[in-house]
């Protein structure tokens, strides 16, 4: 009977440490993806912000000058905001498909970066040529936030 009893206590204890460690282990990997989210949540928000100001940069350097702009001063405004260091921290955390559109995202803006260095073009509502290099931009910086919300809110309809 005394077997009984100490076989039962021991059971019940390997029972209890197991289930513990169990709960702490998915409780951990829980806590391992909240994170990973969070940094990928963090990278995309200074991506997107970097890539506005690059923008706007750009587009104050050319509404304020006349185009085409010495290279050095339009490579100036590009770097200025930092957008090389915000694209290399998501790439480290993004999924293939933000990564693939991210990309798309920062080549337009690289083409709007050329375009006012080495062409005459007009920043206006009005001005085909800005529109055939800013929509491009613009419709790439648009699928790359909903690429965004999509990998940090799977399942989630925005």
């Amino acid at each position: 009977m005394e077997w009984l009893t100490l076989i039962s206590t021991l059971s019940g204890g390997v029972l209890g440490v197991g289930s513990t460690l169990l709960v702490e282990a998915v409780r951990a990997r829980r806590e391992r993806g909240h994170h990973y989210v969070e940094l990928q949540r963090t990278a995309s928000v200074r991506y997107l912000t970097a890539l506005t100001e690059t923008e706007a940069a750009l587009q104050a350097l050319a509404l304020n000058r006349s185009t085409p702009i010495a290279n050095a001063e339009v490579v100036e405004a590009f770097r200025s905001r930092h957008v090389m260091a915000a694209r290399y921290e998501l790439f480290l955390v993004a999924p293939p498909s933000v990564y693939s559109a991210a990309h798309e995202a920062y080549d337009r803006l690289r083409a709007m970066r050329v375009a006012i260095a080495t062409t005459n073009v007009v920043v206006s509502d009005d001005s085909a040529d800005w529109q055939a290099i800013h929509v491009p931009y613009d419709d790439a910086f648009r699928r790359l936030r909903v690429v965004m919300r999509e990998s940090l809110s799977p399942g989630l309809r925005l």
